[in-house]
């Protein structure tokens, strides 16, 4: 199997993509309409000028035959629209705001008379989308700076968009995402796709772009940003699921700035529902200060932009841990090998119950980030424009286990490069190239708070390991540390965007190298398994997985993705605008420079191929049509139809093969013996079976067929509803399972048995983990939203959101992907794990408002002062909450998993509900609805048939603006977060049985998602 090499996807590239068209990446927007007289007949030849008012650059244009303008590649901001004809008075709409990814519709009508007599035209662009299909929403400046945001992470802001939901099991960590996760319309949080300046945004993990801190900074940078929530057009690719488009903020002919100060103190917030209340509450001191500048180098050609914010934080926490109990610490029949072991354990603080017991400790979690944008624009000429945009931040996060012997030192650092070059070629044609350079930096390890005695290690001379104990927290270090993920982008995108009569027409081409090196250690030292507290003290490992002295992790993969499309909105009737496009996107097989890479194409082989490629490439053939159409009903802008389906492809990068391309012999060898003794395991494959980490040498490319139906209506009062259906198929979805498990037998009702004895589907090797392509997912939701934009000191939205997602399998790297998430229990049905999707959330509402208060104006002196400048912004969250499996913790089917129960779920109770909710910390379910299945086979619960606790927070704040000398602004700022003290639980703990029977905290809540109520206090001062 050969390469796709470099150069011959730059020539395929190039010969498919006929004058290099693309569109801006949605980091511009549009104005467009028709002109016409009092009769509304077509005015050609018509001359419409528009002018950005914040930098007096111009735009002309000419009319066509029917009437028709267009400009195209405005940046986002005020507009000015001139319209002129001989015969007609010239007609001039003003303040006309143009937001990201905005079509504006502004339809003139002129009046005979005299060109030099103006009619000044006061109103808007068409609340309502007159021209795309695709279901989208704005997060405008207003929100971004005045809503409180818990940590001013602007990201959180996508959750207030109908179709958009959170996934608050999935983890941030270095190959998940440290942003905030989300799903959009179904898709994973790993199937969103992040730009920034038209530029990819994505980590290396594919989640949300953010720091170690757990978020990202740039409430004072960005404009504004777009989220695509279901079939978006051509143009845009490297995702199934929704977009995410952020613009930076540019400079102006006025020089504006602002200083800020944001400060936080645990004096004045409450303590969590797990907090000791004979403690003092956990300490939280926070700071986040920093500015920015804008203005022009030269007037009305050159401008710049720069900013910097910090983030110091000390944050304390309580973390509960169950351990055994001090009678099981007494036990006198407790093995001598393991007693030292359990002795490590701290002893329980809390009430105890039989064998184990809680403990609970507060821990202090440092953090520092460092932020900064620069940006530079600069007009060459009428024709030629460039600009100039650089990103840099850096981040490091300390935080202590559960069990308080280690330290997680996680430390981001990211840098992003974007030029831009823009050619007004002619009125109608337009050229814009684009170069960008992204790297995200992310690295982990677990630091010892305290000595350990060599003589526990499991291998010598690595570190203590890990001890896993089902019923009870593991002990030791995270597996996945130490590790380091150096991901590097060099993209060129190429474009031209071209207008002629009733078509727009956009093609392009986007060509992205990305640079991943890294070492991800696994399994370093060991890690032990043991299905119950009764064998650890007794000695009886399940399992046993190592890394083999002289295995690496060290890889450095190269790879290419390569996007083509065309685009045509075409405005079939002056009413109707009819979307077609069709995206072609292909990937190259990744390539380690090393040599470092293996396959197994056979997987009932004796060993692995050494070389390339890991597996062949799925995706030449990956053509995604996409139509759509927007219809304005009645013909006055304010009743549109709007639907369309399409085809989208998620590209297979290092998100989808690198921790398991890392993991393959001969380079990398993981112990896993049959039948391992405590604490002394083999250390080479010659003594021992491998276990292996592997993406199926035949994967097939995922995609997702997209599809919706939305009607949008303006009212009065800048109000705009809206309502509608959006739903997605997910075809061919990555699933990661067991590949080598035991055969059943086929039972006569179709189940499966697993006689004593059985063997591995390839005895050669001991667990394989396998990424395939075989999973399927469903996803319907109907919206509803309604949102008044800013006026008369009053903005308003609210979106509702009632959807199901389904699928064979949520998890497609590995277990951390979700909390609630765990391998299916046989890979050879996959039907059989079919349930409700890990992130799936029924029910979805939230509210944000923004409301200057009104003064009298009868009000004068220090009565004004004292009551004009308030202003309030809340945010309101309620949600239903996210479904959870009750397992089994040892293998009860004799199915031979990786270890534990891996999947496997008990009976149900006849009788019972499959949702046998109680509410509550101390038992959130029914445990004794539960009963084991009969040896050697599944349960009969489904997967995920519990719903989680729900979630509810309302976050407030209130301004006050005080007006000084030369036109500067102070905002004195106190924001509240969870106002009413809601206590939002996170999941109850899920294992129902173990080998040595019920687990005693089954249903258990030991965390909370989110925080308790805080505030923040901070000042702002703008010039």
């Amino acid at each position: 199997m050969t390469r796709t090499p470099l150069w011959r996807a730059l020539a395929c590239a190039a010969m498919l993509a006929p004058a290099a068209l693309v569109f801006a990446q949605g980091t511009t927007g549009s104005i467009s309409g028709f002109v016409t007289d009092d009769t509304s007949g077509a005015l050609p030849g018509a001359t419409v000028t528009v002018r950005h008012v914040e930098t007096d650059q111009r735009r002309v244009l000419v009319t066509d035959g029917a009437g028709r303008y267009r400009a195209q590649q405005l940046a986002p901001g005020k507009y000015e629209v001139l319209v002129e004809l001989l015969g007609f008075r010239a007609a001039r709409v003003a303040d006309l705001p143009l937001t990201v990814g905005q079509d504006a519709v502004v339809n003139v009508q002129l009046k005979v008379g005299a060109i030099d007599e103006q009619v000044l035209v006061t109103g808007e662009a068409a609340l309502v989308n007159m021209r795309q299909s695709s279901v989208a929403a704005l997060v405008d400046e207003k929100q971004i700076r005045e809503l409180p945001l818990n940590g001013r992470d602007f990201s959180q802001l996508t959750l207030l968009q109908a179709g958009v939901t959170a996934s608050p099991s999935t983890q941030q960590q270095v190959d998940r995402g440290m942003g905030t996760q989300v799903s959009i319309a179904g898709a994973r949080p790993n199937q969103i796709s992040y730009q920034l300046d038209g530029a990819d945004a994505n980590t290396q993990g594919n989640g949300s772009p953010g720091s170690a801190a757990g978020g990202l900074l740039g409430v004072e940078t960005v404009r504004e940003f777009q989220v695509l929530v279901n079939n978006y057009n051509a143009e845009y690719g490297r995702s199934t699921g929704g977009i995410v488009t952020a613009v930076t903020r540019s400079g102006t002919n006025a020089f504006k700035g602002t200083l800020f100060e944001f400060t936080r103190n645990s004096r004045f917030d409450s303590r969590t529902f797990f907090d000791d209340p004979n403690q003092d509450i956990p300490p939280l001191k926070r700071n986040q200060f920093g500015g920015y500048l804008g203005g022009p180098l030269a007037k009305d050609k050159t401008f710049f932009f720069g900013s910097y914010e910090g983030l110091r934080q000390d944050r304390g926490l309580t973390t509960i841990a169950t351990v055994p109990s001090r009678a099981t610490r007494a036990r006198a029949d407790i093995s001598p090998v393991t007693r030292p072991y359990l002795l490590l354990y701290p002893e329980p603080n809390g009430r105890e119950t039989g064998a184990t017991g809680p403990y609970s400790v507060q821990v202090t979690s440092p953090t520092g980030e460092n932020y900064a944008v620069g940006k530079v624009d600069h007009t060459i000429s009428a024709a030629h424009s460039v600009s100039a945009r650089y990103f840099w931040d850096k981040a490091q996060v300390d935080q202590d286990t559960a069990i308080p012997f280690w330290t997680t030192d996680t430390r981001t650092k990211s840098q992003s490069f974007v030029g831009e070059h823009k050619w007004i070629i002619r009125s109608n044609l337009l050229n814009v190239a684009k170069v960008a350079w992204n790297r995200a930096y992310e690295a982990t390890d677990n630091i010892e708070k305290r000595s350990f005695d060599p003589a526990l290690f499991f291998i010598p001379g690595t570190r203590f390991a890990n001890i896993s104990v089902s019923g009870i927290n593991s002990l030791g270090p995270d597996t996945n540390t130490p590790t380091f993920v150096d991901l590097k982008s060099l993209q060129f995108i190429d474009n031209v965007a071209w207008s002629a009569s009733s078509h727009n027409v956009k093609s392009g081409v986007s060509i992205t190298r990305y640079m991943n090196d890294q070492d991800s250690s696994f399994d370093f030292g060991g890690n032990y398994a043991f299905t119950s507290l009764e064998n650890f003290l007794q000695n009886r490992p399940g399992t046993y997985e190592g890394q083999a002295p002289g295995s690496t992790t060290d890889r450095r993969w190269r790879q290419n993705l390569i996007g083509l499309y065309v685009q045509d909105d075409w405005s079939a009737k002056r009413n109707l605008t009819v979307n077609l496009g069709v995206r072609y996107e292909f990937i190259t097989t990744p390539h380690e420079l090393g040599g470092r890479e293996a396959s197994m194409p056979d997987l009932q082989a004796k060993d692995t191929v050494a070389g390339g490629p890991i597996f062949k490439n799925p995706s030449f053939t990956n053509v995604a049509p996409r139509v759509g159409f927007a219809w304005d009903m009645t013909g006055d802008g304010k009743n549109a139809l709007h639907g369309g389906a399409g085809l989208f492809f998620e590209p297979i990068l290092s998100n989808i093969y690198r921790a398991y391309g890392n993991r393959t012999p001969p380079y990398y060898n993981l112990i896993n013996p049959a039948s391992p003794t405590f604490p002394t395991p083999p250390t080479s494959g010659a003594s021992s079976l491998l276990r292996l980490d592997l993406v199926d040498y035949n994967l097939k490319n995922p995609y997702r067929v997209q599809y919706n139906a939305t009607y949008q209506r303006e009212l009065p009062g800048r109000t705009v509803v809206t309502a509608g259906f959006v739903g997605s198929r997910g075809y061919r979805q990555i699933r990661n399972v067991e590949y080598n498990q035991a055969v059943p037998q086929l039972q006569a009702d179709g189940s499966f048995f697993f006689p004593v004895g059985s063997t591995r589907r390839n005895p050669n090797f001991g667990s394989v983990r396998l990424r395939i392509s075989d999973g399927l997912s469903w996803y319907k939701g109907l919206i509803a939203g309604a949102s008044r934009r800013f006026s008369a000191g009053l903005a308003l939205q609210a979106s509702y959101t009632l959807g199901k997602s389904e699928d064979l399998g949520s998890q497609a790297v590995g277990s951390a992907d979700f909390d609630n998430s765990f391998q299916p229990r046989y890979a050879f049905d996959a039907l059989d794990n079919k349930g409700l999707s890990d992130f799936d959330i029924r029910h979805n509402f939230v509210f944000n408002s923004t409301w200057e208060i009104p003064v009298r104006s009868s009000l004068g002196g220090a009565a004004k002062a004292l009551a004009e400048g308030w202003q309030l912004a809340s945010i309101l969250t309620v949600r239903s909450g996210i479904p959870f499996t009750p397992q089994l913790g040892f293998d009860r089917a004799r199915a031979l998993p990786r270890s534990g129960g891996a999947g496997q779920e008990p009976d149900l109770v006849a009788g019972c509900s499959m949702n046998p909710v109680l509410g509550g910390a101390d038992q959130y379910f029914d445990v004794n609805c539960f009963s084991l299945p009969a040896a050697g086979t599944f349960g009969n619960v489904p997967r995920n048939t519990i719903i989680g606790p729900g979630f509810g927070s309302l976050d407030f704040a209130v301004f006050k603006n005080v007006m000084v000398r030369g036109g500067r602004r102070i905002q004195l700022r106190a924001e509240g977060f969870n106002i009413t003290n809601r206590v939002n639980f996170g999941l109850p703990q899920p294992t129902v049985f173990n080998s040595a029977g019920r687990v005693s905290n089954a249903g258990q809540i030991t965390t909370i998602v989110g925080t308790a109520r805080q505030w923040q206090f901070g000042v702002k001062v703008d010039f």
